[in-house]
């Protein structure tokens, strides 16, 4: 039997808590951005093959480990299906393929779950690892180069140096709201009637 999980009190609880023992830096970064001024704004750092990405900290209302995902029929390999979680059905990406990489590992992988504030719209979304929460001073982020290609080049709100690392930024309200995103939501809707 193993021995119960702490409940977090804040996000940077939860990161410290999930993380500790995988990424030895991620304890450090959340007790630094706990303690740090907060001159800028603060983001939830993660990782996809390697690349740190962050979101705003104000979409991520949940972290966990990958949770038990239904698939669903004809959908694009990056849409892994839903889950039911504590009664809420959500839609679950996992941006390891939606960038055109392999499938997240379940056993390593985490979950974030998102909204989008003042909309009744929630998303999980499977990465690599969570490292932290970042504070990133809006004089230290620089526009990404016109260059950049990929599927999340168009959601890239800006590139910023945290700590000792580039981090890509994402604009996750864009991202959200995009048609790549939204084209389910008549899937989960029907399958939110299923599930009742």
């Amino acid at each position: 039997m193993s021995e119960p999980r702490p409940v977090a009190r804040t996000l940077a609880d939860a990161v410290a808590s999930l993380d500790a023992r995988s990424f030895t830096g991620a304890t450090r970064a959340a007790d630094a951005a706990v303690h740090e001024p907060r001159t800028g704004s603060r983001f939830v750092r993660f990782i996809i093959g390697g690349t740190a990405y962050a979101i705003g900290e104000e979409f991520v209302t949940e972290l966990d480990r990958v949770p038990t995902v239904t698939p669903v029929p004809r959908t694009p390999a990056w849409l892994c299906g839903v889950t039911n979680l504590r009664g809420e059905i959500l839609s679950v990406v996992d941006l390891r393929i939606f960038v055109g990489l392999g499938p997240t590992p379940p056993a390593t992988g985490r979950v974030l779950v998102l909204r989008l504030p003042l909309e009744d719209f929630s998303l999980g979304l499977l990465v690599d690892a969570v490292d932290g929460i970042v504070t990133v001073e809006d004089k230290a982020m620089h526009a990404p180069a016109s260059t950049l290609e990929g599927a999340l080049a168009p959601f890239l709100k800006g590139m910023a140096v945290v700590g000792d690392g580039l981090v890509a930024v994402l604009d996750l309200d864009r991202l959200l709201r995009s048609s790549a995103i939204r084209q389910f939501d008549d899937i989960q809707e029907d399958s939110r009637c299923k599930a009742l």
